[in-house]
C-alpha cells in the first residue's frame, strides 16, 4: 500500500448519450489521472473493441438456466440499442471514449465491473418466479416499443443523468424487482468500488466512467469502504435465491407421482389400471416435449430423444428433456462464435419489428439450439400439468382413487411396522 492514499473521480454517465461522450474527453482532460477504470469487464471491453470471444462450448448453452440468461442478455442489448440508435449513438460510445482517451495518452485502464454472464447468472437465481415473469414481461414490451424509452427525448435523458430522475428510476425498479436490482444494481456498486478501493488505496488518482445509475451507490461505498461486501461471494453463481418457488414446485410434483404409484401398488391396485397411468404419462409428458423440439426446428431424432425421455426428467427436476434434446441437436448443428456475434447485430438493428429480428434470428444454428431446448422444456411441463390436473381426474373416475390411496398408506405402514418388529430386537 502507498504511503499516500490516491483519489477517485467518479463520472457518472448515460450509455446512450452524446454529451456523456464529451463529459467523459473533459473530465480525463482535466484531472490528468494515473488509472482510468471504466464500467466494463473482460468480455465486455472485448466486444466494444471488435473482438469476439475467443472459443464457445455448445454444452454450455444448453444446460441449466443458460437459454434464460441469454435471452435476457439479448434483451438487454437489444433495447439498449434502439435507445441508442433514437439518440444517434453507439450504446457504449462513452466506454468507449474512455477507453481510447486512456489509451492514446498512454495511461493504464482498469476493468472494474463483475463479469457479465456471473451478473446475469446472479440476476435470474436471485429472482422470484414472479419477478422473473414480469422483468422478462418488460423487456420484451420494451423490445416490441410498448415502453417509454421511444417517447424519451435527450433532454429528458439529460434530466434523468444530472438530477434525482437516477435514484428515482432505481426506486421504481426496486419495487417492480427487488433481488432483480439487488443482483443487477447493488451488488455491482459494491464490486465496482471494491475495485476502486483497491486502486485509491494503492496511492492512485483514477478517473472512474461509471453508469449514472451507479454512481450514488458506489459513492456510498468510497465513503465507508469497510461495508463492502466479500468480492468472491459477489462473483460465485452459487449465491442466488436459497429457495426457489419452481424448484420446489418441481419436486414437489416428482414426489406427488411417485408417491402415487408406490402407493397404487400396495393398496393392491390393478396391474392394468397401473400400466394404462403409466403410459398415460409417459405419452403426455413425451407428445408435448416432442412437438415443442420440432416447433423450434429440431431435428425429427432430437426431438424423438426429447419425447421419449420427457416421463423420466419430469420426475427428476436435476434433469431436462431440453437437455437430451440439444445434444443431440449439437450432432446435426455447427454452432459457432460467429452465431452469438450475429445474433447481437440482427438485435442491433433497431429499426426492424420484433417479427424480422426473430425471423432472422431463425436461421442462425445457435439460436435454434437454444429454441430447440428451451422448447422441449416447456412441452414437458405443459404435460406434467395436464396429466395431474385432466388425465388424473378423467382416469380416476372410475376408481376411488382417494379410497385406493388410504389404503396403499394403511397398507405401506403396516409392512413397515412389521419390518421393524422383525428387524429390532424389542
Amino acid at each position: 500500500m502507498s504511503e499516500q492514499e490516491g483519489e477517485v473521480v467518479l463520472v457518472g454517465t448515460s450509455h446512450v448519450s452524446e454529451k456523456s461522450v464529451d463529459e467523459v474527453e473533459r473530465v480525463i482532460d482535466e484531472e490528468e489521472p494515473d488509472v482510468v477504470a471504466v464500467e466494463l469487464d473482460e468480455k465486455r471491453y472485448k466486444s466494444i473493441k471488435g473482438d469476439g470471444p475467443d472459443d464457445l462450448n455448445p454444452q454450455d448453452l444448453i444446460q441449466g438456466n443458460k437459454p434464460f440468461e441469454l435471452l435476457i442478455y439479448w434483451l438487454l442489448s437489444y433495447l439498449q440499442t434502439k435507445m441508442g440508435d433514437r439518440f444517434g449513438i453507439e450504446p457504449g460510445a462513452e466506454m468507449m471514449a474512455a477507453v481510447e482517451s486512456a489509451e492514446g495518452r498512454g495511461i493504464p485502464l482498469a476493468l472494474v465491473d463483475r463479469d457479465i454472464n456471473v451478473t446475469v447468472a446472479r440476476l435470474w437465481s436471485k429472482m422470484s418466479l414472479w419477478e422473473k415473469l414480469k422483468f422478462v414481461g418488460a423487456l420484451i414490451a420494451g423490445v416490441a416499443g410498448l415502453g417509454r424509452t421511444d417517447e424519451m427525448t435527450e433532454e429528458e435523458m439529460d434530466e434523468i443523468i444530472e438530477g434525482d430522475m437516477v435514484e428515482t428510476l432505481i426506486d421504481e425498479f426496486r419495487a417492480f424487482s427487488p433481488r432483480g436490482a439487488e443482483a443487477l444494481i447493488d451488488e455491482r456498486d459494491a464490486y465496482i468500488a471494491a475495485n476502486l478501493v483497491e486502486l485509491r488505496e494503492s496511492g492512485q488518482k483514477v478517473v472512474a466512467v461509471v453508469g449514472a445509475g451507479h454512481r450514488a451507490g458506489i459513492e456510498r461505498y468510497l465513503e465507508a469502504p469497510e461495508t463492502i461486501p466479500d468480492t468472491e461471494e459477489l462473483e460465485s453463481t452459487g449465491g442466488g435465491r436459497r429457495f426457489s418457488v419452481m424448484k420446489a414446485i418441481g419436486y414437489a410434483v416428482s414426489a406427488f407421482v411417485i408417491l402415487m404409484f408406490v402407493l397404487l401398488f400396495m393398496a393392491g391396485a390393478d396391474n392394468a389400471f397401473l400400466a394404462q397411468l403409466a403410459v398415460y404419462w409417459f405419452v403426455v409428458n413425451g407428445v408435448p416435449a416432442f412437438v415443442g423440439a420440432l416447433l423450434g426446428g429440431g431435428h425429427l431424432r432430437s426431438a424423438l430423444v426429447g419425447g421419449s425421455l420427457a416421463w423420466m426428467t419430469s420426475l427428476n427436476p436435476a434433469l431436462a428433456p431440453g437437455w437430451f434434446a440439444g445434444y443431440v441437436e449439437l450432432r446435426h448443428r455447427d454452432v459457432s462464435v460467429q452465431d452469438i456475434d450475429e445474433i447481437n447485430e440482427i438485435l442491433g438493428d433497431a429499426q426492424a419489428s420484433v417479427r424480422e429480428l426473430f425471423g432472422r434470428m431463425y436461421q442462425i444454428e445457435t439460436f435454434k439450439l437454444l429454441l430447440v431446448v428451451a422448447l422441449t422444456n416447456l412441452g414437458s411441463l405443459i404435460g406434467t400439468f395436464f396429466f395431474l390436473f385432466v388425465v388424473l381426474p378423467i382416469v380416476g373416475a372410475d376408481v376411488d382413487m382417494t379410497a385406493l390411496l388410504r389404503e396403499g398408506m394403511t397398507n405401506s405402514w403396516n409392512e413397515l411396522v412389521s419390518l421393524a418388529r422383525a428387524v429390532l430386537p424389542f
